[in-house]
């Protein structure tokens, strides 16, 4: 298995379900093992934070998936007052302010920051200079998400909106997606629901070039992978299907043919006999396929045939509502219930438990380096070594965290509702 490179990856991870937004649900909560509670908590030192800011607080209908914060190697951006803000991520410096009456979201990119005015416009500002280079010509107002590909700035609402990046032109508006958008070549991928008369997913590919689309093909997800002109996608289930066994479909990038498909049954189960089975989770990295069934994820090799081979299979802790979460990361595998988190090492099988320094179910978790940073359901951020399970420093946001803990430079940036903290990054923990 190839390991992912520590240095690139900053993930953002789900405990319920889809890969990019971190909720958690406390219910079916248990008592971990591995010393989870007030005393692993007390024995945890306080981080000292390098700085703190004042930030605009998200509205109600914001979660711990998006937050309203953007930072690059050197600097962090975020909202005041309606004013995009920048300060050195090292001192919380100020370092320029500029514009008024703007919103999330919220990219950073290419040396340039992208924020949305109050009527729904792009807005495009110098991240050195603060100075506003163009305002959007067409509206966006339900916004929810950017992206930067490929000379063109994406604005993600009830649709997605194209403008180029040198001018702010508007070039095109497509579709009604949910989730988040892929890009691959001169293709966007993205997921809609057809409510027809029955909901089922559909997947299309439009042509960034153009707007239009290319393809689309029913009952397939988001995919997991691109590569050589072949995109990855994991089969979905439909109220028609009573069984599904799990099911990787390669699509031709060009065409929208499905060339190959390849069904995993790792339980044996019989589709014949049951009267409800669904699909496992999927992940595809490097020339290996993951599928995660609850506390168990299984490995096959990508080019052998399923039903000939018999799949790694790594377990945690069985405890009642625990699943997969995340990962291959630096060798393990991640669970949880939302009320702790478990990891299995790749390499032996052993079972890991990170739950010493928590007090209180999780709202999300991030992995950056060889840290695992849980924001609690009460505001507290428990760090913790990846590699021992070990508490390495607690921060208490006193608020809840509303958004992703991000690395800046040497520093980690956390935001609470209302105002960002940022501390050194734990030596023993950078990648």
């Amino acid at each position: 298995m190839r390991p992912m490179k520590l240095a690139t990856v900053v993930l953002a991870l789900t405990i319920l379900g889809s890969a990019t937004t971190v909720l958690a649900d406390s219910a079916g909560r248990h008592a971990p093992s591995g010393g989870r509670g007030a005393a692993g908590a007390a024995l945890t030192p306080d981080a000292a934070l390098a700085w703190t800011h004042a930030a605009d607080q998200p509205g109600d209908e914001d979660s711990t998936g998006g937050g309203r914060v953007a930072a690059d190697a050197q600097r962090v951006f975020f909202l005041e007052r309606g004013k995009l803000k920048a300060v050195m991520a090292g001192t919380g410096k100020t370092l320029w302010s500029s514009g008024a009456k703007l919103k999330a979201p919220l990219l950073a990119s290419g040396g340039r920051v992208y924020a949305m005015s109050e009527d729904g416009r792009a807005v495009e500002v110098d991240a050195k200079t603060g100075k506003t280079l163009w305002t959007a010509d067409k509206p966006v107002p339900d916004a929810r998400k950017l992206y930067a590909n490929g000379g063109r700035l994406y604005v993600q609402g009830s649709q997605v909106a194209a403008f180029r990046l040198a001018d702010g032109a508007f070039l095109w508006k497509q579709g009604e997606f949910y989730g988040d958008l892929l890009f691959a070549g001169h293709y966007l991928l993205a997921s809609s629901v057809d409510t027809g008369a029955y909901s089922s997913y559909v997947l299309h590919a439009i042509d960034v070039r153009s707007g239009k689309q290319s393809w689309q093909l029913a009952n397939e997800s988001l995919p997991i992978d691109v590569r050589g002109g072949i995109a990855y996608a994991a089969r979905e289930q439909t109220i028609m299907d009573h069984a599904l066994l799990t099911t990787l479909d390669a699509i031709d990038l060009a065409t929208g043919k499905i060339v190959k498909s390849r069904v995993y049954n790792p339980e044996g189960v019989n589709p014949a006999a049951v009267v409800y089975y669904g699909p496992g989770q999927l992940l595809l990295q490097g020339d290996d396929v993951f599928v995660g069934y609850g506390h168990a994820v299984y490995r096959y090799p990508l080019n052998a045939d399923p039903s000939k081979v018999r799949p790694d299979v790594y377990v945690a802790n069985q405890a009642r509502g625990l699943r997969y979460a995340a990962g291959p990361y630096d060798g393990r595998l991640l669970f949880s219930d939302g009320d702790g988190v478990y990891g299995v090492r790749t390499a032996d099988g052993a079972r890991l438990s990170y739950n010493a320094g928590l007090e209180k179910p999780i709202a999300r978790f991030d992995l950056i380096g060889q840290g695992l940073y849980v924001a609690q359901t009460d505001g507290a951020l428990a760090v913790v070594d990846l590699a021992s399970g070990r508490p390495a420093m607690r921060v208490r946001t006193d608020a809840q965290v509303t958004g992703p803990t991000l690395k800046a430079g040497a520093m980690i940036i956390v935001q609470a509702k209302g105002r960002l903290l940022a501390f050194k990054e734990p030596a023993g923990l950078s990648a």
